[in-house]
C-alpha cells in the first residue's frame, strides 16, 4: 500500500481522526476502508509531521464513531466510514508489468454520477465527471432492482483517488465461495481465509431459506442488469445531457432502431481494450495449447482465432448498452445475515465501476462474464468428492437460476434468433472460463492428481504451477478448461449454436453430486437464447 491515505485523509479532512484498513480483493485498484476514529483536536491536527505518526495514530483507541463520534461534522457529514480508491499507473494486483491508464478513475467517477440523485459539492467534482445534467438518471435501476451501487463522494484526479461512501463490510460473491478456491493474484494468505457468516460449507447442505436467499440474488442481479442493458439507459443519459440530435439511429438485420452512445457525454479510455488484449485474451492461446488430451493445435488455434477476432471486432449499434464492464463475483457485495420464514430478501451492491461504458456489450459482455465466475465455482464444487460441496452447488445453481430468469424476464429486445449474438457470448463466455483458470487459484481435492502434490491439506493450483504446453495439468484446472472449450466449440460449429445446448446441460448433469437432477440445476448462459 505506497500510497498514504492516512497522510492523505488528513489533509482532505482534519476535523477526524481515521482507522484506515486495507481491503484485500480488489485488482485494478488499491482500496481501503477510513473509519471515523475520533474527533481530532486541534494540538492532533498540527502534531502529524509524518506519515508513520498519522497512521500509527489510527491505531489508537479512540472514541468509536459507532459508540457515540458525533460522525455529522467535516468534509463528510454523516459517513461513518470511507472507501478510498487510488488508481497506481499499473494493474494493482500485477504490478507495473501491467501499465494502465490512470484515466480509468474518470470513468468509474462518471458512472458513479448516474446513479446517485444528489450532485457533488462544487469542491468535490472534478471537470472530467459526465454533464451534470446526467447526475442520478440512472438512481431508477438501483432502486428499481434494491441493489445498491456506492455513492460518489469526491473525486481528486491529480492524486487518483475516488472516496465513495461504503456500503459496509459486506463479503463479495467470490468470499462466499471461498472454500473451493478461486483466489485472485493479490489475495494474499487466501488460502486460510475462513468463509463469511451465513455462507455454504463443506460437508452441509443448504436448508430450503438459505437456498431462497441465493435465488434471490440472483433475481436482484438479473433485474440490475437487464435494466442497466436496456436501450432506454442509453437514452436516459443522451437525452438529460441534451444530446437527442446527437443519437445516431441505425437499423440492424432485424430492421429494428437501435443508439449509438455519443462518446462526448461520457468519459472513455479507448486503450483499455489494447490491456485487456494483452494481458487477458491474447495469453488464452497458451493455455489451450497446455491440453493436448482435450484437443490438438490446429483446434487450438481456430478457437483461439475465434475468441480474438470477437473480441477485436467493432461492436454494433444494435448490440450496445450501459455495462459495468467487468462483471464478476467480485464485484459483487452480499448481505447474508440469515433470514427467516418468508424473509428471504438480501442487501447487495455492486462495485468496481472503472471499465463501464456506454457502448459495451451487456449479454455476451457482463453477463457472458458473470455467469463464467459461477460456471467455473460450479466445476469446482463438482471437483469436491463425495458431494463435500453439495451446499455449495445449491447455492450457485440458485443464482444462477434467479440471474436468468429475471434477466430475461426484463429484456426488451428478443435474444432468440439472433445466432450472431449466441456466438458472441459462448465465445467471451468460455473465454473467461479458461482465462481465470489460470488467472485464479484453485485448490485440489483430488488424490490421484497427475499434477499436484499431495499433503494432509488440499493443494493450491495456480498459473505459477501449470507448465508448460503438453506438460501434465492439474486435474481440476483440466475440468474448467474443458468446460470453457466446450463453450468455444459450441460457438465455432458449422450448425447454429443452438443445436449445442443440450450437450452442454448434459456436460452439468454428467457431474451430478445429487441422485436427483431437474432443469433448475442446469440453467446457464443458453437458457438466455432459449
Amino acid at each position: 500500500m505506497d500510497f498514504d491515505f492516512a497522510t492523505y485523509l488528513n489533509q482532505l479532512d482534519a476535523t477526524y481522526i481515521y482507522r484506515v484498513e486495507k481491503l484485500a480483493g480488489g485488482v485494478v485498484n488499491v482500496t481501503v476502508r477510513a473509519s471515523k476514529s475520533r474527533i481530532a483536536t486541534t494540538a492532533t491536527i498540527t502534531a502529524s509531521p509524518s506519515p508513520t505518526m498519522c497512521e500509527s495514530r489510527n491505531d489508537n483507541a479512540g472514541l468509536d464513531c459507532d459508540c457515540g463520534c458525533d460522525c455529522g461534522q467535516g468534509r463528510f457529514p454523516g459517513e461513518k466510514s470511507l472507501i478510498l480508491k487510488h488508481a497506481p499507473p499499473f494493474i494493482a494486483g500485477v504490478g507495473e508489468s501491467a501499465p494502465m491508464s490512470q484515466s480509468r478513475q474518470e470513468v468509474e467517477a462518471a458512472s458513479l454520477a448516474l446513479f446517485s440523485p444528489d450532485p457533488l459539492p462544487e469542491g468535490d467534482r472534478s471537470r472530467s465527471l459526465s454533464s451534470p445534467s446526467t447526475q442520478g438518471v440512472l438512481h431508477h435501476v438501483s432502486t428499481e432492482s434494491g441493489v445498491m451501487v456506492p455513492r460518489l463522494l469526491h473525486h481528486d484526479p491529480a492524486n487518483h483517488v475516488l472516496v465513495l461512501s461504503d456500503l459496509g463490510p459486506l463479503p463479495d460473491l467470490s468470499k462466499v465461495f471461498i472454500e473451493l478456491g478461486g483466489f485472485t493474484p493479490d489475495s494474499a494468505g487466501a488460502a486460510s481465509w475462513q468463509p463469511p457468516p451465513s455462507s455454504p460449507r463443506l460437508g452441509f447442505p443448504l436448508e430450503a431459506h438459505e437456498i431462497s436467499t441465493y435465488r434471490r440474488i440472483g433475481e436482484k442481479l438479473g433485474m440490475f442488469f437487464t435494466r442497466l442493458h436496456d436501450t432506454s439507459s442509453i437514452r436516459s443519459i443522451l437525452g438529460a445531457a441534451g444530446h437527442e440530435q446527437g443519437e445516431v439511429l441505425l437499423r440492424n438485420r432485424s430492421g429494428q432502431q437501435s443508439l449509438r452512445a455519443d462518446t462526448s457525454v461520457f468519459p472513455s479510455v479507448p486503450e483499455m481494450k489494447t490491456v485487456i488484449h494483452e494481458h487477458v485474451i491474447k495469453p488464452i492461446r497458451s493455455h489451450l495449447l497446455k491440453f493436448p488430451s482435450l484437443l490438438d493445435e490446429a483446434e487450438a488455434e481456430i478457437l483461439f482465432a475465434a475468441v480474438e477476432a470477437d473480441f477485436l471486432r467493432p461492436t454494433p449499434p444494435e448490440e450496445q448498452g450501459v455495462v459495468l464492464g467487468d462483471c464478476w463475483t467480485g464485484a459483487v457485495l452480499v448481505d447474508l445475515r440469515p433470514a427467516t420464514g418468508e424473509d428471504v430478501d438480501v442487501g447487495m451492491g455492486v462495485i468496481d465501476w472503472e471499465f463501464s461504458s456506454l457502448h459495451g456489450r451487456g449479454v455476451n459482455g457482463d453477463v457472458s462474464q458473470f455467469l463464467a465466475h459461477l460456471e467455473l465455482l460450479r466445476v469446482a464444487a463438482h471437483a469436491h468428492p463425495n458431494g463435500q460441496a453439495i451446499g455449495h452447488l445449491s447455492a450457485i445453481n440458485a443464482i444462477i437460476e434467479g440471474f436468468v430468469r429475471k434477466y430475461k424476464l426484463g429484456q426488451t429486445k428478443s435474444s432468440e434468433d439472433d445466432c450472431g449474438l449466441l456466438r458472441s457470448a459462448y465465445l467471451s463466455h468460455g473465454a473467461e472460463i479458461i482465462n481465470c483458470a489460470f488467472w485464479k487459484t484453485w485448490t485440489c481435492h483430488d488424490p490421484e492428481c497427475p499434477s499436484c502434490t499431495m499433503t494432509s491439506q488440499p493443494s493450491s493450483c495456480s498459473s505459477s504451477a501449470s507448465g508448460q504446453s503438453g506438460s501434465t495439468q492439474c486435474s481440476v484446472i483440466t475440468k474448467l478448461v474443458s468446460r470453457g472449450i466446450s463453450f468455444l466449440r459450441c460457438a465455432v460449429a458449422t450448425e447454429p449454436p443452438r443445436l449445442g445446448t443440450a450437450a452442454l446441460r448434459q456436460n452439468i448433469a454428467a457431474n451430478n453430486l445429487e441422485m436427483a437432477y431437474d432443469n433448475t440445476q442446469t440453467k446457464g448462459l443458453y437458457d438466455l437464447f432459449e
